[in-house]
């Protein structure tokens, strides 16, 4: 019979060749478990610009992830016409992250009819891999809208806006802050308001209303529940209260409105629409004697 050491000298090769097969499958079964993985499909973070008029082409880049050819985006609505001009890697600047604005850009040509009714549609994008969520994408019919020019960065120099009014436009740079003007020729009541996290934007808007002399009048760096503006289907609320919103009632005169980042920062992946509504006045009128 055997002594102990012989049995030792013979069962510590059959123990190496045992681990060596128990390691072999289990590195099998997590390639397997990873071959067998289904591809994810792309994902959209945003839209610059965050919407589009009717009755004309727009220009849009398309920010997100695994954005990869072949690929096409799709509207809900057949009527809405989306050409993919190019596809490429989309810049991060300074310390923002890829996870949060995408990594990769599609160049669109999105054109809408005259007269197209809805004022929004989703738009999803389909590769090889999925089809994305969809994103919500407003379009601007009835209000005046005006494009925020450069430069527009200070006091001496404000856009002139009007009290009824929409501004598409970006924080283009960190410390950017976009100025508008705007004169009531009387006593005017004001809603003026961001939309920009609600629609994916990476903009942590700060809102402010100066006189013409340069003192602060209000100033809204985030909502708070009661204030929510119109809800985007399929964003959180949380998105919605990032975005400001002040409800005045201002004497006439001339005033500033100071647009900018709460943490100073900006680029391609922060564009706003930038509501500028006059509300009617709704004070008691006396009664008239007959």
């Amino acid at each position: 019979m055997p002594d102990d050491s012989t049995c030792r000298k013979w069962l510590q090769p059959l123990l190496v060749v045992g681990c060596c097969f128990v390691y072999f499958l289990s590195a099998h079964d997590a390639v397997s478990a990873q071959e067998a993985l289904p591809p994810k499909p792309p994902r959209i973070a945003l839209l610059n610009p965050l919407s589009v008029m009717s009755g004309q082409r727009t220009r849009v880049i398309l920010r997100g992830w695994l954005l990869k050819d072949p690929v096409i985006v799709v509207a809900d609505n057949a009527e809405i016409k989306i050409t993919v001009v190019s596809h490429a890697a989309a810049t991060v600047p300074g310390k923002q992250k890829a996870e949060q604005i995408g990594d990769e850009q599609l160049e669109l040509d999105i054109e809408v009819p005259t007269g197209f009714a809805a004022d929004a549609v989703r738009i999803s994008v389909r590769t090889a891999s999925g089809e994305s969520h969809p994103h919500w994408m407003p379009i601007h019919g009835g209000t005046p809208v005006v494009v925020e020019l450069e430069p527009n960065d200070g006091f001496r120099q404000p856009q002139q806006i009007t009290s009824s009014q929409l501004v598409v436009g970006s924080i283009h740079a960190d410390t950017n802050v976009d100025v508008f003007a705007v004169e009531l020729v009387q006593p005017t009541k004001l809603r003026i308001y961001v939309e920009a996290a609600a629609l994916g934007s990476n903009l942590d808007s700060m809102l402010t209303v100066w006189t013409a002399a340069g003192s602060i009048v209000a100033s809204s760096d985030d909502q708070t529940k009661g204030e929510l503006t119109e809800a985007v289907a399929g964003v959180s609320e949380n998105s919605h209260l990032r975005d400001s919103l002040l409800l005045l009632d201002l004497p006439a005169g001339k005033y500033l409105l100071t647009l900018q980042d709460a943490f100073d920062r900006g680029g391609p992946a922060h564009p706003y629409r930038l509501h500028v509504q006059q509300l009617p006045d709704k004070s008691d009128t006396s009664e008239r004697k007959p």
